[in-house]
């Protein structure tokens, strides 16, 4: 778990896309001798390398602030899973939310405990396909055992509709077949919590 609260958007919207990320790379590579070096790298640098255009520094600034979070080793606190208030009081201690609706994929080693949380965006969940694909992926890059899937609501009703207890389900059953346990869909308010195990639906 990292120590800043989880968003529902990336670091920053100029985040290069992968093929512009290899030219951004030679790039930057050109002007340091070690790749630490990028690290130290003042906001003029930056401006000087994208040739004081800038969209072009925006795109290198946000790429190295990216790229600086994934390298350096973050400090995980050991939280074990045990019921789901247990994925609640954490979600509400650790993870802020934008707007009004927020899914999170929280990842689970073999002794039930929290290694890795992942925000999924909501273009993502319009497509079985890509939803699955979003999960499945997370959770084997992660060497998760298991996966919880969390919905966090600013307000208002939590109990889901059936169409949405049936993508869960989907979601569920494929898990089962590449041997990956999706233990439980849990929605969370400030004040209330569901869970789809507790409520018996799956």
């Amino acid at each position: 778990m990292i120590n800043q609260p989880f968003t529902s958007k990336p670091h920053h919207q100029h985040i290069l896309k992968e093929t512009q990320l290899v030219d951004a790379f030679h790039t930057l590579m050109t002007q340091v001798s070690h790749p630490q070096q990028l690290t130290t790298l003042s906001d003029k640098d930056i401006q000087r390398i994208a040739g004081n255009n800038a969209t072009a520094t925006k795109q290198l600034r946000a790429t190295l602030h990216l790229a600086h979070l994934l390298a350096v080793p973050q400090k995980r606190h050991h939280v074990t899973v045990r019921h789901p208030r247990d994925i609640v009081q954490y979600c509400r201690d650790n993870i802020a939310t934008i707007g009004e609706r927020n899914t999170f994929l929280i990842g689970l080693n073999t002794k039930n405990m929290i290694t890795t949380t992942m925000c999924i965006a909501d273009e993502t969940m319009q497509c079985l396909t890509a939803y699955q694909r979003a999960v499945f992926r997370h959770l084997i890059i992660h060497k998760c055992a298991s996966g919880i899937l969390v919905h966090m609501l600013s307000a208002g009703d939590i109990n889901p509709s059936q169409e949405e207890v049936s993508l869960v389900k989907q979601i569920i059953a494929a898990a089962d077949v590449i041997g990956i346990s999706l233990l439980d869909a849990i929605v969370i308010t400030e004040v209330k919590y569901l869970s789809f195990k507790e409520s018996g639906w799956i």
